[in-house]
């Protein structure tokens, strides 16, 4: 693997879902030749009943990073939050960000409508197209009601967990929207993010990344694009970076990129 490469998106013990151990995290982004690594934790609040609270205490999540990193020096480890993004949850959100200081911060989006798409009622009363597109469009309107985020988070969670034999977002198909939401990234210096963890096998389907999405976001004036791999344990840390490169200059683009002290650093490709 490149040494450049940086992971920006993977949740410690902090997060709900995760069990990992920061220093642990660490050796194993060292050794898989990682540059760096940004622990993205869970907070979203106001879930709906019976979804389990993702959120955490930001300032002790900050104290375990910093004291890792003073024990480290061949290694960049930052401090980063993954934002789930809910109109009732607007105030805390923007309270959490103007009380804290994060190197980077994704805005996702894992509730909608009331539903946890993990449990699979969100799709029942419709096609894939309608659940999809408009999964897409309430991003498209959260991402302008809460712009203070650098990365856009996993725009194809929705085709992890559904019953469709359909799970890929494919650009001809919602090409309205993604312009929409791809357009606001590149006219905010925001960027997308490659997530690997949803490239993987669920319920007997993988979805796909479509490159047209990549090239789109490219043709519209993108020219970074960030690497996830959304691990919650050591063993997806830096899943597929090489693939992930592949992807981008098949597309055109030109950088990677992560955020320090919430500013892009670009790597080339």
């Amino acid at each position: 693997m490149t040494q450049s490469f940086f992971d920006n998106h993977s949740h410690s013990y902090f997060s709900a879902d995760s069990n990992m151990d920061i220093d642990g995290a660490v050796a194993a982004a060292k050794e898989c030749g990682l540059a760096g690594l940004c622990l993205t934790d869970h907070l979203d609040f106001d879930p709906p009943s019976g979804v389990a609270d993702f959120t955490f205490d930001v300032p002790s999540q900050q104290k375990a990073i910093n004291e890792v990193r003073e024990r480290i020096s061949d290694f960049q480890l930052l401090k980063g939050v993954e934002i789930g993004l809910q109109d009732k949850s607007m105030p805390v959100i923007r309270k959490v960000l103007a009380d804290n200081d994060f190197d980077c911060v994704i805005a996702s989006l894992h509730l909608i409508d009331g539903h946890d798409p993990y449990f699979g009622d969100y799709y029942k009363p419709y096609d894939y197209r309608y659940a999809y597109g408009h999964y897409l469009e309430e991003f498209d309107r959260l991402i302008r009601v809460m712009p203070d985020f650098d990365i856009l988070g996993h725009y194809d969670y929705i085709v992890r967990y559904p019953d469709y034999r359909e799970v890929t977002i494919f650009y001809s198909e919602f090409s309205d929207v993604l312009d929409s939401i791809m357009g606001f990234l590149v006219q905010n210096g925001k960027t997308l993010e490659i997530n690997t963890k949803t490239y993987q096998l669920y319920r007997g389907r993988t979805p796909v990344l479509d490159i047209n999405v990549l090239k789109r976001f490219r043709e519209l004036g993108g020219e970074a694009v960030s690497f996830g791999s959304d691990a919650h344990g050591t063993a997806r840390i830096g899943d597929r970076f090489d693939w992930c490169r592949e992807r981008a200059l098949e597309a055109g683009l030109r950088y990677e990129v992560y955020f320090k002290d919430r500013k892009p650093v670009y790597i080339p490709l």
